[in-house]
């Protein structure tokens, strides 16, 4: 596999577990291996910036990967808007 394949695919990562994470955030299913799925796409959702990161110094000049890491910023802050309206509904 090429650098760009690769760098693609690890920036697709993010926005996978950011989308997966917030259907099962909004739907009305609760049991421990939902809870761990949600928990572990937070934390791959969250190192979205990493994945940026590891895209860009794979292929540098790559628009496909450009986009896909400002999606990646995005997912970033996905999650942390959504633990800061989880600490706000608490402190209220």
């Amino acid at each position: 596999m090429n650098k760009k394949l690769i760098a693609i695919i690890a920036e697709i990562i993010p926005l996978v577990s950011a989308v997966v994470s917030y259907i099962l955030l909004v739907a009305n299913i609760d049991s421990d291996l939902i809870r761990l799925v949600i928990a572990i796409t937070f934390l791959l959702a969250f190192l979205g910036v990493v994945f940026f990161f590891v895209g860009c110094m794979l292929a540098k000049e790559d628009k496909t990967v450009r986009i896909l890491g400002i999606f990646d910023w995005l997912a970033t802050l996905y999650v942390i808007v959504i633990y800061v309206i989880a600490i706000f509904s608490f402190g209220l």
